[in-house]
């Protein structure tokens, strides 16, 4: 690691800092508050010396590199605010959440040497990567205030959140975001990182004026693209759900269970429910926007008994295979309704299916669907990490919700 303290990722902010830099960073993205209040609770809690952190470095080119913490025998990856915690399986194997797939390796020495493989990408897909400790914490100290910028950019449309050379943001497009992104700014360089159980990115770009120039996109070691971007002028973008009216008012469609059985639906299935309507989440487990935007139904449904909920999943394998993995994604996520599988994943194949919405432009798209009244389709999804944007989303579907189900907007 770094002798400089500012490039130990346990250099914590101070409450006072912390207080001070909220009203400009809420600007930006309401996450960079928790996100910096769980830094400083992190602070109060962890043990010092030594740091229970290492830095995962993952073989691509550049290497991509996340902050991950050693905690109850595996491992714990901290993307900004967001943790995703593996399972040890033991043998050296830790399990990925959600997403499945492993990382397996062994000591050596003080450092942990393995391989990630990701078992939703076809052929044997494995990145090496190796954790190695941080040395130990340094103490609480009181930071300047944050500065927060917005990019438009060659991928959507980055929000920044910079302190001293940390940085924190989230790449946003009209059908989803790039979830949660931290890294470092080092003199006019700009690195963004992250790992979430199916996706490993690492943005790059240098910082020349009001521009991001010379800069790559890599995921994993199959993907890179140019990246680049311009700063915005004024104040933060709006957010705004994405809907459109489905071509026809009959929804039919067809699925496999997790059991093998093929089924059909139909809105007669809502009668003979007792149900007033159907939220339709066409999806995929491979996806995740579709896993936080299933948090948040899940979240929802239990103030909604009167309306049916129910997935219907476009896998990239098929099969048994495929229904094994809908079983998987529905027991880890917790969800209360029926997982089918709809088809390959393919916008497509998903348009033929659910044949009453003209386009599937995205996974998340989501059927808002009424006996009585008018349906909506969402398109996309503005995860947590985008703050505000998450905020309006949630509000959008509580409103539907409410719509759908016979309340007042007010109940």
């Amino acid at each position: 690691a770094s002798s400089s303290t500012s490039d130990n990722p346990c250099y914590f902010v101070g409450m006072n800092a912390l207080m001070n830099t909220f009203p400009r960073a809420a600007m930006c993205c309401s996450w960079c508050f928790w996100m910096l209040l769980f830094v400083v609770l992190d602070a109060c809690q962890s043990p010092q010396p030594p740091c229970s952190l290492y830095e995962a470095s993952f073989q691509t080119e550049p290497a991509t590199r996340v902050l991950v913490e050693r905690k109850g025998g595996s491992w714990v990856v901290r993307n900004g605010e967001e943790r995703v915690a593996m399972t040890a399986l033991g043998g050296g194997t830790h399990a990925v959440p959600v997403f499945g797939g492993t990382w397996s390796g062994e000591w050596e020495g003080e450092e942990w040497v393995g391989v990630w493989t990701d078992s939703l990408r076809p052929g044997d897909y494995r990145v090496p990567v190796r954790l190695q400790p941080l040395r130990a914490c340094s103490p609480i100290k009181e930071l300047p205030l944050a500065d927060t910028s917005y990019w438009t950019t060659t991928e959507g449309v980055l929000c920044v959140v910079q302190q001293e050379d940390s940085l924190w943001g989230t790449i946003s497009t009209p059908t989803g975001d790039y979830r949660f992104l931290s890294g470092k700014k080092r003199f006019n360089t700009l690195v963004f990182n992250t790992f979430d159980g199916a996706h490993l990115f690492r943005f790059e770009a240098q910082l020349k004026g009001d521009s991001l120039v010379n800069g790559e996109f890599l995921s994993g070691t199959h993907y890179r693209t140019p990246f680049s971007g311009k700063r915005m002028s004024g104040g933060p973008r709006e957010w705004k759900s994405s809907t459109q009216l489905p071509s026809s008012r009959n929804l039919t469609f067809q699925g496999v269970t997790t059991s093998g059985d093929s089924v059909r639906w139909t809105e007669g299935e809502l009668l003979s429910l007792g149900k007033t309507a159907l939220v339709l989440d066409v999806m995929g487990t491979w996806c995740p926007n579709c896993m936080d935007e299933a948090r948040l139904l899940r979240e929802l449904a239990s103030d909604y008994p009167e309306v049916q909920f129910l997935s219907l999943a476009f896998e990239r394998s098929a099969g048994e295979s495929a229904l094994q993995r809908l079983q998987q994604f529905r027991t880890e996520m917790d969800l209360p309704w029926d997982v089918w599988l709809g088809g390959r994943a393919s916008k497509a194949v998903a348009a033929d299916v659910v044949s009453v919405v003209d386009t599937v432009h995205s996974f998340p798209t989501t059927l808002f669907w009424p006996l009585d009244g008018e349906p909506t389709v969402h398109k996309g999804f503005n995860g947590p990490a985008t703050g505000e944007g998450y905020e309006v989303e949630r509000a959008f579907f509580r409103s539907e919700l409410n719509r759908i189900s016979g309340r007042s907007e007010n109940h």
